[in-house]
């Protein structure tokens, strides 16, 4: 199959730049263009498909910013070295320890944060009162340059006070809230899905609609005191939840359960070019 072998339809309701973009991108994914090989030009979509130059640069751009083409001034564009292969995978047992794991194969932005009143919804998880100062923050974490989680997060004044928020953008949450002697003793955790909005479509470089891996976790210190609310959205392509089952004997029959032969510490990784496996951060 050629990439060129496509007819854009003025007939339908999507965009003409939309129809071209979802085409490349389904060439992409589906390895008909390799990571790191050259990619069209806008003159040659323009020529090939039949369209304005305008229509032809607004799919490229579509393309750019959802990382799968790098475009640089003064030279030719080409696939970015992504593929749904590359992913992280954590399990479920281990993911709290694993939010320790900052370094080497991810990256965070932090997009916003700001002091506001929490809302009913937030007192409520935080036992804070109503309109209590909170710390809402927005982060999005990156592997390889690819957005994979939209992080929102609200911790209560008792903790603002003794962390920096500029830190949260270098350091995992939990690495600053016990480097402030606040140590965690548990933590509530919900695993469920949601489609992307505009506004986390943007930032993780997907449709809107997109489904979407989400952990809501509310972590507590030894006195039993919510320190943190954190909400984070998954893309599913390139981070999954996993788990090691064990058949074992019951009074009620053989079940399954989760292992515990093997180290849940080690389950969340990166697969690169060797093969080897990197340990990463997913929030």
């Amino acid at each position: 199959m050629k990439w060129s072998n496509f007819n854009v339809s003025k007939s339908l309701p999507t965009p003409l730049y939309h129809q071209i973009y979802s085409h490349l991108r389904d060439c992409i994914q589906n390895g008909i263009f390799a990571p790191g090989s050259l990619f069209p030009s806008e003159s040659q979509i323009e020529k090939e498909l039949n369209v304005s130059r305008i229509t032809a640069r607004r799919a490229m751009d579509e393309l750019s910013a959802r990382g799968l083409i790098i475009r640089q001034q003064g030279k030719a564009s080409r696939v970015a070295a992504y593929r749904p292969s590359t992913r992280l995978l954590a399990g479920v047992e281990g993911m709290i320890e694993n939010n320790r794991r900052m370094g080497d194969a991810t990256t965070v932005e932090l997009l916003s944060h700001e002091t506001i009143a929490a809302t009913d919804e937030v007192a409520r998880t935080l036992k804070v009162k109503r309109g209590d100062p909170v710390l809402w923050s927005v982060r999005v974490r990156s592997l390889d340059g690819i957005p994979f989680s939209f992080a929102v997060t609200y911790l209560p004044q008792v903790v603002t006070r003794q962390i920096k928020s500029e830190q949260m953008s270098s350091k995992s949450l939990l690495e600053l809230l016990e480097t402030a002697g606040i140590m965690i003793g548990r933590a509530e955790q919900v695993i469920s899905a949601k489609n992307a909005t505009p506004a986390v479509a943007r930032a993780l470089h997907i449709e809107p609609g997109e489904a979407l891996l989400i952990s809501d976790r509310i972590v507590y210190d030894l006195s039993d005191r919510p320190v943190e609310w954190i909400s984070v959205q998954y893309r599913p392509d390139v981070y999954q939840y996993g788990v090691d089952l064990e058949r074992t004997q019951s009074a009620k029959g053989n079940v399954w359960s989760t292992s515990t032969s093997r180290s849940p510490t080690k389950s969340i990784h990166k697969s690169n070019r060797s093969g080897t496996k990197k340990k990463g951060n997913p929030t």
